[in-house]
């Protein structure tokens, strides 16, 4: 996982938790957080996973949660990294059709060596689409909050049901969505 997401993160907790909390939960990584982490460096998953299981702990709420509001937090802290053309948009949409390219181009241009998830969007009406998500971090949740903090953005209300497991595959997920205006 890159650094840029571990130093999200640490701004995420700091702002909803407080320093003191911040440094509490890092303390009890069984790593050395003492240097911040370099924004470009890879680092394992598994250290990020122990920062959100110290997080979920020391806040007193669930994995999901957490996700949940990562997720939401985190949509427009992302699009600042994105050049204009995509993300200046009146509605969702159009960033979610080119969610799978922004990925595995944009993404790739600035941390070659990521490894990004897949995104397939499939719009059945103005009102309705499917997003199928996949990868083997199952961020399901995450993704969600993402989504939402999307919306909100944009002033788009959407409800979003969340099918994991999809087409049998655990590390897919489908997340039907119903926006409250056309796009």
């Amino acid at each position: 996982m890159k650094g840029h997401i571990f130093n999200l993160l640490e701004a995420f907790i700091e702002e909803v938790a407080g320093q003191e909390k911040l440094f509490d939960i890092l303390d009890a990584c069984s790593f050395d957080t003492e240097s911040r982490f370099v924004r470009t460096e890879n680092y394992p998953d598994e250290q990020l996973l122990e920062i959100v299981d110290h997080a979920v702990s020391a806040l007193g709420i669930s994995h999901e949660q957490a996700h949940y509001a990562f997720g939401k937090w985190l949509y427009s802290r992302l699009i600042t990294l994105l050049p204009p053309e995509f993300t200046d948009f009146p509605h969702p949409a159009p960033i979610l059709k080119n969610l799978d390219d922004l990925h595995k181009v944009e993404l790739k241009k600035l941390y070659p060596d990521a490894i990004p998830p897949s995104f397939d969007y499939i719009q059945h009406t103005p009102t309705q689409a499917d997003l199928i998500y996949c990868s083997a971090r199952r961020m399901f949740t995450l993704v969600e909050g993402t989504l939402q903090g999307m919306a909100e953005h944009y002033g788009v209300g959407v409800t979003c049901k969340l099918v994991t497991q999809w087409e049998g595959d655990e590390n897919k997920a489908k997340f039907e969505l119903t926006f409250a205006t056309p796009a």
